[in-house]
């Protein structure tokens, strides 16, 4: 056996080694249990509905969209703060105040009826700074 021959069939077998080790790797990382490290998912006040989402973010001293528009019936509301202060998404009329930490999201889930609904941020002086919005439910 020459010397090239050498090179190459041990070449050919790091090869495969590292192919099968690779293989069990992806697959051993594919296991259905649970990391016991992990910290569980926060829970949001209601589950997802299966109708419709309105995803609305919140910063000083704006929401965005300020204008929302949905359908009437069962929907969910994503609020996110992109603030670096505590804000809320609040609709008096309809009962609503959502309200979530900078940097985190909070949503609850609600049968919208037809009509215009104001939503502001209930944190004081926000609403005076212009955090405020429309809903449209048609």
């Amino acid at each position: 056996m020459t010397r090239s021959t050498i090179f190459s069939d041990t070449l050919r077998r790091g090869s495969a080694t590292v192919a099968v080790a690779a293989v069990v790797f992806v697959v051993s990382g594919c296991g259905g249990g649970a990391d016991k490290g992990a910290a569980p998912a926060p829970a949001s006040k209601a589950p997802a509905a299966a109708g419709a989402v309105l995803e609305v973010t919140g910063a000083e001293f704006s929401f965005a969209p300020a204008t929302l528009k949905a359908s009437a019936g069962k929907t969910t509301i994503r609020f996110t703060n992109k603030g670096v202060v505590e804000h809320d998404f609040t609709i008096d009329a309809l009962n609503i105040e959502i309200s979530a930490a900078p940097g985190k999201t909070a949503e609850t889930t609600v049968t919208l009826a037809p009509g215009t609904y104001t939503s502001v941020c209930t944190v004081p002086g926000h609403l005076q700074s212009g955090m405020k919005g429309t809903l449209t439910v048609a």
